[in-house]
């Protein structure tokens, strides 16, 4: 059993699409007691209580014990009762509080200077993209409000509009994108917005949070995302861009502590592909990657029908590879790929001529979730979704590609992730060694190395991130038959976060 337990991590395992998992929640819903508030007792004070500090403060803390206790009873006798098992609770998600606890004690290095050098950049930027705006509008407006951009474009200037909202005609991007193939204005609207969103998002964000010796110090969170993934808080370094050269320069500054160390990134490569052929065992995945063939390239030949695939073929291929893990239709890959939507559907056809196995399985899913009304991932994670038998068909139609899509990607970017992050952990103390763990983002754990462990990192880290599921199999994996192949991971080193990665 684990040294802790955690109320709000049980619940999450049970409903992870549900919101509203804080204490005070689950007293609420579980046992019908609501708890005394913080601001109820800062307004008591301000009203001049005067025995209300040790009375209130005592009962807010006894409160906050008591609950946890009859909820931890009642989850225990719950748990008694169901067949969902307790091992993602016990064997990943409590584990992986101390993980995460060492990672938001441990570092980020942030390079101030570089931040302040990038937000003038953009600041200049922002202010030449805003006068060829106006310059091609004819006249000044806030570029920032939707309805002045809306009049100047589908008014004054009568371009095509064909997406309305609530308020009129909508100018998100997906419109402007459209617009931006035939019309300049709207080009140049779309790398405004992106260079307002660098410099707030997080130029202006992570100046904010840097502390005075320019360190970040992140919050991630198991119990926010329905995924079964981590996320990151205060700020989210998980979602550092790498779109532009611009954006580039600000993962550059996320530097090293000292001159005696390097960043290293480990990368998980195309797991939710190796993930989709080893739970559906389908031959010709399974011997791609068994014999190191490039799985973009293979898909690519049978559905162009030839050997010499060029660039774009192979961008093709590895877009259907990727999206028909979410059961994508070809109208919506038509619009990733921007290929006609006939030759979308053909290529799709061909991905599961070639991969018969893959819609079998897709198809077993499907059944077995109308049967049982839920999923799971290939550690026994479950999703429930009852409302795949709802008689509405787009509701049904959705439920199936959450069905179809949450085993792959909850096991690949959730559960084994995790779980190599716990192995991880464990090797670093049980060695003593100074490296830390620093920074998970999806599919990728960065790493705070001292240069004279560096070669013993690079090949114990990757060894355990690529045979995570091998170790796994007979204490978690709960399906039978399994069809192993290695995981691929991938190093990067640099002196920032630009060159390690």
């Amino acid at each position: 059993m684990p040294k802790y337990y955690d109320t709000i991590l049980w619940e999450y395992v049970k409903n992870p699409w549900v919101r509203g998992l804080s204490l005070d929640d689950l007293a609420l819903k579980q046992l019908d007691y609501k708890m005394i508030s913080y601001d109820e007792i800062t307004n008591k004070k301000k009203l001049n209580f005067v025995d209300v500090d040790l009375v209130e403060a005592s009962k807010y803390s006894w409160e906050d014990v008591y609950i946890t206790w009859e909820l931890y009873k009642k989850q225990m006798s719950e748990t008694q009762k169901s067949d969902n098992p307790l091992s993602i609770l016990n064997d990943i998600e409590i584990p992986l509080l101390e993980v995460l606890k060492d990672m938001e004690i441990a570092w980020v290095k942030v390079d101030r200077d570089k931040l302040k050098w990038i937000g003038m950049l953009l600041e200049n930027e922002i202010r030449t993209l805003e006068k060829e705006i106006h310059s091609l509008a004819w006249e000044e407006f806030n570029i920032k409000s939707p309805k002045q951009v809306a009049d100047i474009l589908f008014v004054k200037l009568g371009l095509d509009s064909w997406k309305k909202n609530k308020t009129g005609f909508s100018v998100d991007n997906e419109v402007l994108e459209e617009l931006a193939k035939k019309h300049e204005i709207a080009r140049k609207m779309i790398e405004y917005r992106t260079y307002t969103k660098l410099l707030s998002t997080y130029i202006e964000w992570l100046l904010w949070e840097l502390d005075d010796n320019d360190i970040i110090h992140t919050n991630y969170n198991q119990t926010i995302a329905s995924t079964g993934r981590l996320s990151s808080t205060n700020p989210n370094l998980q979602n550092i861009p790498t779109w532009e050269w611009i954006a580039w320069e600000i993962r550059n500054a996320f530097i090293t502590f000292s001159s005696d160390e390097v960043l290293m990134a480990f990368d998980y490569s195309q797991v939710e592909v190796r993930v989709l052929a080893i739970m559906s065992g389908d031959d010709n995945l399974l011997n791609a990657f068994k014999n190191n063939i490039d799985i973009h390239y293979n898909t690519a030949k049978f559905m162009f029908w030839k050997d010499d695939i060029t660039k774009e073929e192979r961008k093709v291929a590895k877009a259907v590879n990727f999206w028909v893990i979410y059961w994508i239709s070809a109208f919506w890959l038509s619009k990733m790929i921007d290929w006609w939507m006939a030759e979308c559907k053909k290529y799709i056809d061909k991905f599961y001529e070639n991969y018969p196995k893959v819609r079998e399985f897709f198809d077993k899913i499907v059944l077995d979730c109308k049967e049982k009304w839920y999923v799971e991932t290939l550690f026994g994670r479950r999703r429930y979704i009852p409302w795949i038998n709802d008689s509405n068909r787009i509701i049904a139609d959705a439920a199936k590609r959450e069905a179809i899509n949450m085993p792959i990607q909850w096991t690949a970017t959730g559960d084994i992730i995790k779980i190599a992050m716990i192995k991880i952990h464990k090797y670093l103390k049980e060695n003593n060694l100074k490296s830390k763990l620093i920074m998970q983002v999806h599919d990728e754990i960065v790493f705070s190395v001292k240069k004279d462990e560096q070669d013993q990192i690079e090949k114990n880290i990757k060894s355990i991130m690529e045979n995570v599921l091998t170790e796994s199999i007979e204490k978690w994996i709960i399906k039978d038959n399994i069809s192993l192949i290695p995981l691929l991971v991938d190093v990067w080193v640099g002196n920032n976060r630009g060159e390690a990665k």
